[in-house]
């Protein structure tokens, strides 16, 4: 299994602390916010890596060539389109999962406690479906405002399906954690959502959740953060439970 990982957009919100270079190498104490998923990825059992690339992309990949752990195999591939949505960066990674299989897909802001992801790629799927890591633990959640809110049933075998994501929801149970598991399949439902005009992750992910195909998994007690602004570095409680824990063996 490879996880994709979206590094292509550049960060706006954040453009006082990056100042030109890619967000996902600011630094947490003495690392940088990409080695940490990377760790988070390598503890889940994955190898194989794909990071799709756009603003500064020869900076990422030359200081991923320079640093990345031997025992991870990394692709790049560009969006050339990396100003527009989010879906168009996760259509650019198409030709590099084969048919067929399954892949995890991740942000290159989100950091996350290990066991949160080995939860997620042991979850099994079917072929035509998509699981997305959801928190309910909304009186937790730092930029409760900005973020996902997904909407969801219980059914009546105890999983979780997603019925809507929106960030306008005024009703709802949970918040999108970032964190998905796909099929090569997802990849024509995205291509049909950006040819109706609606290009975001979101919106795919919407059109699979109208015809029951969106499941869900709650991450329970664990914890993970969207150091999408400023502010969100300013969480440092958090952001040390978080990477203390993928410290340890």
């Amino acid at each position: 299994m490879k996880a994709v990982i979206i590094a292509a957009g550049c960060g706006s919100r954040l453009e006082s602390q990056h100042k030109g270079m890619p967000k996902t190498l600011l630094k947490i104490g003495n690392r940088r916010v990409i080695d940490i998923i990377l760790d988070g990825v390598l503890k889940s059992a994955i190898n194989d890596v794909v990071i799709v690339t756009g603003f500064q992309a020869a900076a990422l990949e030359e200081y991923l060539s320079s640093n990345v752990l031997d025992s991870l195999n990394i692709e790049f591939c560009y969006n050339a389109s990396w100003k527009l949505s989010n879906g168009i960066s996760v259509l650019s990674a198409e030709e590099n999962i084969q048919p067929g299989e399954e892949f995890i897909l991740l942000m290159s802001d989100h950091i996350f406690e290990p066991e949160m992801l080995k939860h997620i790629v042991e979850t099994a799927i079917e072929p035509d479906q998509a699981l997305l890591a959801l928190d309910f633990k909304l009186e937790f959640i730092p930029d409760l405002d900005d973020g996902m809110k997904v909407q969801c049933d219980r059914t009546e075998n105890g999983r979780l399906e997603i019925t809507g994501l929106d960030k306008n929801y005024r009703d709802y149970q949970a918040i999108d954690c970032g964190m998905f598991k796909l099929n090569h399949s997802f990849f024509a439902t995205l291509r049909n959502s950006i040819e109706q005009g609606r290009d975001s992750l979101s919106d795919a992910c919407n059109s699979l959740a109208q015809n029951g195909k969106m499941i869900g998994v709650d991450i329970g007690d664990r914890r993970w953060i969207d150091l999408d602004t400023p502010e969100m570095f300013s969480f440092r409680g958090l952001i040390s439970s978080i990477t203390r824990l993928r410290d340890k063996p």
